[in-house]
């Protein structure tokens, strides 16, 4: 089955809406669809882009096409890419070969083919829009022809309002992590201890490797790691994302020999490395920033780590935030504390340090959860049958 996905996204970009979207594709594709993906690019063209996913995320499934619209301008991205969206479906029609199924990240895309060329389309919103977008986004959800998907049951129950009528149109599929992940047993996490040892050989003296992965804009919690840095001199604490200028930042006010700040790691290493950690933290704090101003996603939040960190089989301890109860449970798969409380982050860090016990039922539970529920290869499913083809 032929698939238009159709994203917001700028490649090579370090943003998630990219991650998502690649992976979305990847797993279009594992359920034998072909894939046409639409982004942006300032100067790759469509083969250029194409090497850059397959080396740098490992996406190398012959089934996934890269359409890139090419332009020098950030600004206006996003209807271009959906205007070359248009043009490419136009000129498919007229072939006698339009795509059986659309999905589109891309509000544009969803209104050109949506309510304009009358197909029926998948809408996927990951915030509440506002103004013009906002018009366009109400436009879109009461829309026969649409089906919405939102990644959380807050996003869904803010964007219905008090109109009952759209809560069937409307579906929550939360963000996930990718499928085949290996539940690591005590003997091959060491193992991969050891290689990561013996590339930082000054983390040897330590009695646990406490990981961190993400964003470091504001609300991510960095400061909390730093307090438990402090609290914690006998463990080490790594973190990993950030721009240079951010990591140079931290780096230049860094006070503690046992935290450190290793900069940004590619999708194909990622799994390997949060897997070579004993703990897990999730510190998001009330208000969280995507690197936008005025946008806090606290609220609604899905995030990908979420689902990566429970992938790696790693005891989790989590900021416990309404939005993240949605897939977290207390002492099922994750410790919950309360997001600025640093006595209760080193609490639940010390309980973790000292029960085997504990650590393999989260772990396990985790996992289990994750490859239940939560990877992009069963996110696509559910995708795909709101449309079923004729």
């Amino acid at each position: 089955m032929k698939i238009f996905y159709i994203s917001p996204s700028t490649i090579p970009s370090r943003s998630a809406n990219l991650i998502h979207v690649l992976f979305m594709a990847e797993a279009f594709s594992n359920s034998g669809c072909r894939v046409f993906l639409f982004l942006h690019s300032e100067h790759l063209n469509s083969d250029e882009s194409e090497n850059i996913i397959r080396k740098s995320y490992g996406i190398s499934d012959n089934e996934i096409d890269i359409v890139t619209y090419k332009s020098k301008f950030k600004r206006g991205r996003e209807l271009g890419i959906a205007i070359s969206a248009l043009a490419y479906f136009i000129k498919n029609l007229i072939s006698g070969d339009e795509p059986k199924f659309i999905i589109s990240r891309n509000i544009y895309g969803a209104f050109f083919l949506g309510l304009l060329m009358r197909r029926n389309v998948v809408y996927e919103t990951h915030s509440p829009e506002k103004g013009f977008r906002g018009y366009l986004q109400n436009s879109l959800i009461s829309s026969k022809k649409i089906q919405t998907v939102v990644i959380s049951d807050a996003l869904k129950k803010i964007i219905i309002g008090g109109r009952k009528e759209l809560n069937e149109k409307i579906h929550v599929f939360h963000d996930a992590a990718r499928a085949g992940r290996l539940n690591l047993d005590l003997l091959q996490r060491k193992k991969f201890q050891r290689q990561f040892l013996d590339l930082v050989p000054s983390l040897n003296s330590y009695e646990k490797i406490i990981g961190y992965f993400g964003h470091l804009y504001s609300g991510r919690g960095i400061d909390i790691i730093q307090g438990l840095a402090k609290k914690h001199p006998n463990n080490a604490f790594i973190v990993y994302g950030g721009n240079e200028k951010e990591i140079q930042l931290f780096l230049d006010k860094n006070l503690f020999k046992n935290l450190f700040f290793m900069g940004h790691i590619s999708q194909n290493q990622i799994f390997e490395t949060m897997a070579m950690m004993d703990i897990l933290l999730m510190p998001y704090q009330r208000t969280v920033s995507i690197g936008l101003e005025a946008v806090d996603t606290a609220k609604w939040m899905s995030p990908m780590k979420m689902f990566e960190y429970m992938s790696a089989a790693v005891p989790i301890i989590s900021s416990d935030l309404p939005v993240l109860r949605e897939v977290l449970v207390d002492l099922h798969n994750c410790i919950l504390v309360e997001p600025e409380n640093i006595d209760e982050w080193s609490e639940a860090l010390k309980k973790l340090s000292n029960s085997a016990e504990l650590n393999k039922k989260l772990s396990s539970n985790s996992y289990n959860d994750y490859l239940t529920e939560y990877t992009w290869d069963i996110r696509a499913q559910r995708i795909l049958v709101l449309f079923p083809p004729h």
